[in-house]
């Protein structure tokens, strides 16, 4: 009798685990698009002050008291807008444009460090200059000797910076299993070695909280 409970358990528990691991990619995808979507809504949703300009935009054609519809509207003037300017852009004014923005907020001290940092990232994204894009790549930092802890990080650039008489790099340590976030970490070049891996297995391992490793690390005999 103890056996048949004992077997019966067992089958109960491997076929709930069946069942959530087949449904935990579903689980962590969902997880990820709320967390984009709550960190959006945090800097433009209709409370905040970015929100509240959309509002105030929208109200000229929305029905009176109706601030969802005029924030929806808002959102679609804005939409309207980037569209428009993206038209502006392919017949050939955007050098232009980017120098004027540029003149302006180099001027002001923290906004053009921000400026220029988030214009080195839109370039990467835009893979325009793919010699910049190969530059980033995926690697293993270890601690400890050979018997110590290691991690995957991204090295976004092969360059070394001199600190105390020691080499070091920069790497982007993710968070799994929302890789869009992490620490900025330096550590020295003597830790850092390649992973031969591409980014897109860089950023499976960590969404699927190191489920998909085996895919991608092949074990040593």
């Amino acid at each position: 009798m103890h056996r048949l409970i004992s077997g019966t358990r067992r089958r109960v528990v491997a076929t709930f685990l069946a069942g959530l691991i087949t449904i935990l990619p579903l689980v962590i995808t969902i997880a990820v698009i709320v967390w984009v979507t709550n960190l959006i809504q945090g800097f433009i949703g209709p409370r905040t002050l970015l929100g509240g300009w959309l509002q105030s935009a929208g109200m000229w054609w929305a029905p009176a008291g109706n601030a969802t519809l005029a924030y929806a509207i808002g959102c679609l003037l804005v939409l309207v807008s980037i569209f428009l300017l993206g038209m502006l852009v392919r017949t050939g004014v955007r050098n232009f444009l980017d120098r004027i923005v540029e003149v302006i907020l180099r001027r002001v001290p923290i906004a053009g460090s921000i400026y220029g940092a988030a214009t080195q990232v839109v370039g990467l994204l835009e893979q325009q200059d793919e010699s910049e894009l190969k530059k980033m790549s995926v690697v293993f930092c270890k601690f400890g000797a050979d018997s110590g802890a290691a991690f995957l990080a991204l090295l976004p650039t092969p360059e070394r910076f001199r600190v105390d008489n020691v080499d070091y790099h920069i790497l982007m340590v993710p968070t799994a299993p929302v890789p869009m976030g992490g620490s900025l970490i330096f550590v020295p070049v003597k830790s850092v070695r390649p992973a031969n891996l591409s980014i897109d297995a860089f950023m499976s391992i960590y969404v699927s909280m190191g489920v998909t490793g085996p895919q991608f690390l092949k074990e040593k005999p």
